[in-house]
């Protein structure tokens, strides 16, 4: 267990995205070349769109200078089975608020297993990664990502913010790497284990299960277990949506006896 890295900013920051988007003056916008971006997998080389699009790109982004600048990122240096990106190995468009300014359209790809959020740079075929301190979330592939830690001395690491109310829920992946022979040739993969927390005043409590989420509500505990009876919720096939009711039912309860205690 651990703190959330300015946990409650991080969670005001997202959930004033939308008026950000109407303001001019807090948004910067970027017009992006109408044809995608698909990157070699094998060679780390990016497919780059037609010369005049990216000169229109590239004017489009004079303001990016600090989002396209730093450290690029490194191919692996073996081949694997899979991949270790989130969702997919391509780059895609995204929202994201860097060093308080968000940016719309980026495209850009989470690494899991290195821990690295880079961005496509259009001058140069290469892929910036983002430096940690500047980051402040983004939305990619429709999931709100945070960057925290969960636990003593592991770092920050990157999360998918799952439910955002009193009690955050989020979920972490973890990556491994596994070398398999196959007669004489080696076989290299990357295992994903998926782990779930939830934040109570600014600490991370891992939730395995039901059971793990009715201990941390003792109080209300037996209420829990029968919504979860009553409402059918399965914690093996819908882990994630059960638990999220679970939490929301137990901000009603508390809620409404904080309401009741104050009349």
């Amino acid at each position: 267990m651990n703190h959330i890295r300015d946990l409650t900013t991080i969670f005001l920051n997202i959930k004033s995205m939308n008026r950000m988007r109407t303001n001019p003056k807090l948004i910067i916008f970027l017009c992006l070349c109408s044809g995608g971006i698909l990157w070699a997998q094998d060679a780390g080389i990016a497919k780059i769109p037609p010369t005049d699009a990216i000169q229109s790109y590239l004017s489009a982004t004079k303001e990016y200078t600090a989002l396209f600048s730093g450290k690029t990122e490194l191919p692996y240096d073996r081949p694997f089975v899979n991949h270790p990106y989130l969702e997919t190995d391509r780059y895609v468009q995204g929202t994201l608020c860097y060093n308080k300014v968000v940016y719309q359209d980026i495209y850009m790809r989470l690494d899991l297993f290195r821990n690295e959020l880079t961005v496509f740079s259009p001058d140069k075929p290469y892929r910036i990664v983002l430096e940690n301190e500047k980051f402040n979330y983004a939305v990619l592939h429709g999931l709100t990502l945070i960057l925290s830690a969960n636990e003593v001395k592991t770092g920050l690491k990157y999360m998918v913010l799952i439910d955002d109310g009193l009690y955050p829920f989020v979920k972490q992946y973890r990556l491994s790497v596994r070398e398999e022979y196959s007669g004489v040739t080696l076989f290299r993969s990357f295992r994903i284990q998926e782990q779930y927390f939830i934040y109570i005043n600014d600490m991370a409590y891992p939730v395995k299960n039901k059971n793990a989420l009715l201990k941390l509500f003792p109080d209300r505990k037996k209420e829990l277990n029968e919504y979860a009876k009553q409402h059918k919720l399965n914690f093996k096939a819908q882990f994630e949506q059960a638990i999220i009711a679970l939490i929301n039912h137990y901000e009603n309860l508390t809620s409404r006896k904080h309401a009741d205690e104050t009349i």
